[in-house]
C-alpha cells in the first residue's frame, strides 16, 4: 500500500448496491474532470472507494459543490421550451372545440415533448460532459424509468439533495424525498409567477429503493399510487453521471448485469474495462434491474450477489 498515491477523498460503500458502486464511477469521471491526474480504486474488501489527485487537496464536497455551481441543462432551450408550451396551449384550447393540431404541429409537439423527457443532460465547464448513455436501445442498456419521467428533471431535484449528502458522513445513505421547484404557469397573479413543489420520482438505481418498490413484494405498486418515497439523491445523481462511461457487464440472463470493483489505482479512461471484470479481478457481483410496476416498463436496481471466478 505504501506504492498508492495519497488519498484525496474517500467515501465509504456498500459493494452489493450496483447504484452506489456506478456513483462511485461518477465520481471518479468528475474528478476526473476538474482534478488533473484523478485516480481511483476500491479497499477494506470494496467498502471503501478512494480518489486521489495530485494537484488537489480538496475532498469529494468540494467537487459536488462546484457540479452545484455548475448545474444541469437539458437539450430543450429556452426558445424550444416556449415553442412546445404554445403548441400545448393551443392543442388545449382544440381540445375543448372537439378539435385537433394539425399534422405537422402534433409531429412537432411529440418531438419537442421527447426532448424535454429523454434529451441529454449537459454538465457545462470546466467538466464539459454530456450524458445521454440512456438512448441507447439494446438489451445491454441498464436503463430504469419510461419514457414518461424527465430524465433532467429528477436529475435536477438530486443535485439539490446531493449538497446536503455531502455534508453529512456518509453521503450515499441520506435519504429523503426529492423534490424541485417548478414555475407554474396556472398560478400567475397579475404577471407574477408563483412557484410550488413537485416530487420527483428517483431512478431506482439505488437497490434500497428498488427493492423495496417491488409490486411483488409489498403487494401493490406505490407508483400507481402516487405515494411518495424516500429516495438517496447522492446515489441517483452519480449513478446517472458514472453510467456515462462504465457500464454493466450483460449475462446470457435478461436483465441481469455483472460489475466488478478494483483494488489498484486507476483512470476513469481504464474504469470502464475494470467495471466489466477485464483486469482479471477474482470477484465481483451480480445484479438484475427487475421491474417494480404493473405494467413492466418501470425497472430497479435489486441488491447483488457476490461471485467468483
Amino acid at each position: 500500500m505504501s506504492d498508492f498515491p495519497k488519498a484525496t477523498a474517500r467515501i465509504r460503500v456498500d459493494p452489493t448496491n450496483p447504484g452506489q458502486f456506478f456513483a462511485c464511477c461518477g465520481l471518479l469521471e468528475l474528478a476526473h474532470r476538474l482534478w488533473s491526474g484523478a485516480e481511483g480504486w476500491f479497499e477494506n474488501e470494496d467498502t471503501s472507494f478512494i480518489v486521489a489527485a495530485p494537484e488537489s487537496g480538496e475532498g469529494f464536497f468540494s467537487l459536488i459543490d462546484r457540479l452545484a455551481q455548475v448545474g444541469l441543462s437539458g437539450e430543450l432551450s429556452p426558445e424550444l421550451a416556449q415553442e412546445r408550451q404554445q403548441l400545448e396551449e393551443k392543442r388545449r384550447r382544440l381540445k375543448k372545440e372537439k378539435k385537433s393540431l394539425q399534422k405537422k404541429d402534433e409531429e412537432r409537439r411529440k418531438e419537442l415533448g421527447t426532448l424535454l423527457r429523454e434529451g441529454m443532460i449537459e454538465i457545462a465547464f470546466p467538466f464539459e460532459l454530456r450524458l445521454d448513455w440512456w438512448k441507447d436501445d439494446d438489451d445491454a442498456n441498464p436503463k430504469t424509468w419510461a419514457g414518461t419521467q424527465q430524465v433532467l428533471r429528477i436529475a435536477q431535484a438530486a443535485l439539490l439533495d446531493t449538497i446536503q449528502a455531502f455534508k453529512a458522513d456518509e453521503p450515499f445513505n441520506l435519504a429523503c424525498v426529492m423534490r424541485i421547484a417548478l414555475n407554474d404557469a396556472n398560478n400567475k397573479s397579475r404577471g407574477k409567477k408563483k412557484t410550488k413543489e413537485a416530487k420527483a420520482e428517483p431512478f431506482c438505481f439505488d437497490s434500497r429503493h428498488g427493492a423495496n418498490a417491488l409490486p411483488l413484494d409489498i403487494g401493490f405498486s406505490p407508483n400507481e399510487l402516487g405515494m411518495e418515497s424516500k429516495a438517496f439523491p447522492a446515489v441517483e445523481l452519480l449513478c446517472l453521471i458514472g453510467l456515462q462511461r462504465c457500464r454493466p457487464k450483460l449475462t446470457a440472463e435478461p436483465l441481469v448485469f455483472e460489475y466488478f470493483p478494483w483494488s489498484t489505482p486507476l483512470s476513469i479512461l481504464v474504469a470502464p474495462a475494470a467495471t466489466c471484470g477485464f483486469l482479471g479481478q477474482k470477484s465481483g457481483y451480480r445484479f438484475e434491474n427487475a421491474y417494480r410496476t404493473d405494467q413492466r416498463k418501470h425497472k430497479g436496481y435489486l441488491q447483488a450477489t457476490t461471485i467468483r471466478r
